[in-house]
């Protein structure tokens, strides 16, 4: 069957695209506006004193959305080819858990999230080159104090390329449907919390033997800041492998985890 003339295959696709756009859209949805509402707006108050830098705009909020539509858009499509490739054998996503193996089944999810981190790294560099930074990248950048809704506020050009991740493993590897739904839900609550623009972890954290391999709002945030540096999505280690991590970065951990009275006192 070739599923681009097939009228059949046509309907199915459209009905994939419908249901890709709808889940995008309510994992983003869930992450990015709860976390904006529970933080930005119920706990304003409480947490003013872990600003990192200041609170995004309204103006900022309103072009984040803009840009997150467009994505949700070429997500659900980049989802249509992995539901093609599906169709054609080319890819595998299994629901049976012994099918592969019960410990493939239970490295997938940490060997996705190794991927994914490997992956923005060297893609997120190649973005801050000059030509691509000026046309593309620096859209996202546009928010010096983002919001959860940045999570996807991508030019389309980088939209598809952070599309491409799930579909690049797919085509080595089989990939059981609950753990693309788990890397799914992960990226999105991860990435609204790394725009997040207050930094919600304990003081120490940063330094911590275990959690310092862990990126934190305030190391994404240094670097919508300065467009420089810090340029690891989950992982600490490629930037400190690559001397990429920013000299400031634990100062400015320590000094807006330091707590209300600290600040109070050194002001």
């Amino acid at each position: 069957m070739n599923i681009w003339t097939d009228p059949h295959a046509w309907h199915w696709l459209g009905r994939a695209f419908t249901t890709n756009f709808v889940r995008e859209g309510l994992y983003y949805l869930f992450a990015a506006l709860l976390l904006w509402l529970v933080v930005h707006k119920w706990l304003h108050k409480r947490l003013a004193h872990r600003v990192i830098a200041g609170w995004p705009t309204s103006a900022d909020v309103r072009r984040e959305m803009a840009y997150s539509f467009s994505t949700l858009l070429i997500f659900s499509a980049q989802g249509l080819v992995v539901f093609a490739s599906i169709l054609r054998g080319d890819m595998v996503i299994y629901f049976k858990p012994s099918q592969y193996g019960y410990l493939w089944l239970a490295l997938s999810l940490p060997a996705m999230l190794l991927w994914h981190d490997f992956y923005f790294y060297w893609t997120h560099r190649l973005l801050h080159s000059r030509w691509l930074f000026h046309r593309v990248h620096g859209v996202h950048h546009r928010s010096r104090n983002p919001s959860p809704l940045a999570a996807y506020a991508f030019h389309p050009i980088e939209a598809f390329i952070n599309s491409l991740v799930t579909p690049l493993a797919l085509l080595v590897v089989p990939l059981h449907g609950l753990v693309l739904l788990a890397f799914a839900i992960h990226q999105i609550v991860r990435n609204a919390h790394g725009h997040l623009s207050i930094e919600t972890m304990p003081r120490g954290f940063a330094r911590h033997w275990l959690g310092g391999r862990f990126t934190t709002t305030t190391h994404h945030h240094l670097h919508h800041e300065t467009a420089q540096g810090n340029y690891g999505l989950w992982f600490t280690w490629w930037d400190r492998w690559m001397g990429t991590e920013r000299g400031d970065y634990h100062a400015r951990f320590e000094k807006v985890t330091a707590g209300r009275k600290t600040l109070l006192t050194s002001t």
